[in-house]
């Protein structure tokens, strides 16, 4: 399989490049295997782990947890993710530690934390639906705001992985994205590719390739929908910032 690197010639800034890559990289970890379109499966507790690579050398890893309680109305799941990196460059160096938490229920999104230290600099995200409205209390630098989102305002979370609700190849999609990375609500566009087969675990898979792009990132995903809930396979993604792949190289679940 063929990584995208980033060239040192048009590597201009690897600070940024870092910072972008995360970005993106949230939003693999985020949506690694909750679905709110995936009901009335298996309960279950799975684990990935994802090769994280740039520069054309890897530079670190995430590991997912998803377990799945209950089926129909009542199941619910809960994510953990853990994504480390590090990277060094010639006048530049980059570590990240992050760590992350969700609930979802059949309505989406109920609960969701994080805690990053980027370079040293520590952030924590703590956040809930509450009355209609997603309230996230932000704390940097010993100093704390709230945001308040109202429901109406989102379809769907970064958690979420709306793209499979998508029926057929060729079609396209536009969601009020709530984007837990950039603490705002932006506009995503997906289209369905293609679909291409993959090894994983021995076994071979057929994943939809789908395109998506906001203000903030640009990326292509190999995903699958399972009986219990979202398989993703690989990333990539693009900008002016650079470029990056991820590969999942590891994958434990009982049902495959």
């Amino acid at each position: 399989m063929k990584f995208l690197a980033i060239g040192d010639s048009n590597l201009k800034n690897p600070q940024s490049t870092m910072k972008y890559l995360f970005a993106c990289l949230l939003a693999l970890t985020l949506g690694a295997f909750l679905s709110s379109g995936v009901w009335g499966g298996n309960s279950d507790t799975r684990e990935s782990r994802f090769a994280v690579y740039s520069h054309g050398f890897r530079i670190g890893e995430a590991t997912a947890v998803c377990s799945l309680a209950g089926n129909g109305d009542s199941a619910i799941y809960t994510f953990s993710n853990t994504t480390k990196v590090t990277a060094n460059f010639l006048v530049h160096s980059y570590l990240l530690d992050n760590h992350e938490d969700a609930v979802v229920g059949k309505g989406g999104t109920l609960r969701y934390s994080r805690t990053v230290k980027e370079n040293g600099n520590a952030v924590t995200v703590e956040g809930a639906l509450e009355n209609n409205a997603f309230r996230l209390k932000v704390t940097e630098q010993n100093t704390s705001r709230v945001l308040s989102i109202p429901r109406e305002r989102y379809d769907y979370t970064a958690v979420e992985c709306p793209e499979i609700h998508m029926k057929r190849e060729g079609e396209m999609m536009t969601v009020r994205l709530l984007d837990f990375e950039a603490l705002e609500v932006v506009t995503r566009h997906y289209t369905w590719v293609r679909s291409e087969a993959l090894h994983v675990g021995g076994k071979t898979y057929t994943f939809r390739v789908v395109d998506f792009e906001d203000k903030n990132k640009k990326c292509r995903r190999w995903i699958r929908v399972d009986d219990v809930g979202v398989m993703i396979a690989r990333q990539e993604g693009s900008g002016k910032k650079g470029a990056y792949s991820v590969k999942l190289v590891e994958y434990k679940s009982p049902l495959i």
